[in-house]
């Protein structure tokens, strides 16, 4: 979850914040100018809705395709994919599986080594010298000019290898986000729909009982 997470995130974030000078050496200055524009337009929004798609292919197996939803506002946020609901204010994250009609209520432990990620979390990524960054090609697709960028961890020991964004302008965003594992595995991200400073229903953010009859309940916060 914490890396499906860390993928559909990324779309809003960017992996963007002030990044420490060994970084700043080490990646691309295009790429860095770009995702520094890509940030300040998401960060001048209150709030988003982003409907995406999510494919996930294993070597040998057909791939999976789920449609999804994520609303966001600072470390608020709701993230609706398939089988899994993740809702958090802030303070607290629940995480209900509605085949099973059961939510697990965790605090909400938003570091490095944490369950969870939040938008603004996500930014601590670019921060930590994970990541090297690089604009590998640019080109022009129906009339919008189209960059991509890649991702590479910089710990030998990462399950994945390389992650690649494609990025559209007119309006300047993410349009893709495709993570390579090292089992041979992917995730694909295609962003369908970005909407920005949406009206938001009272409570958006909060996990109500009374909404869920006979929902079982984990209460797992300290």
């Amino acid at each position: 979850m914490k890396l499906l997470l860390i993928c559909i995130l990324t779309y809003g974030g960017m992996l963007l914040a002030q990044g420490s000078g060994e970084l700043m050496e080490s990646s691309d200055a295009a790429a860095l100018d770009l995702l520094r524009k890509i940030h300040k337009n998401y960060e001048s929004a209150d709030n988003h809705e982003i409907l995406f798609t999510v494919r996930v292919e294993y070597p040998g197996e057909s791939p999976e395709v789920q449609e999804g939803k994520l609303l966001q506002s600072g470390e608020r946020f709701v993230l609706d994919l398939g089988d899994r609901k993740v809702i958090s204010d802030g303070e607290t994250v629940w995480l209900y599986v509605k085949s099973r009609n059961e939510v697990q209520i965790n605090d909400a432990d938003f570091g490095d080594d944490g369950e969870y990620m939040s938008p603004n979390s996500i930014f601590s990524l670019y921060t930590s010298d994970d990541y090297i960054f690089a604009l590998i090609q640019e080109s022009s697709q129906k009339g919008r000019r189209v960059s991509e960028i890649e991702a590479k961890p910089t710990d030998p020991d990462s399950e994945y290898f390389k992650l690649r964004l494609t990025i559209q302008d007119k309006p300047l965003e993410v349009g893709q986000f495709l993570l390579f594992a090292k089992d041979g595995s992917r995730i694909t991200m295609d962003m369908k729909e970005h909407k920005t400073n949406v009206s938001m229903v009272p409570g958006a953010f909060s996990f109500k009982e009374s909404d869920y009859p006979d929902v079982l309940v984990e209460d797992l916060r300290f």
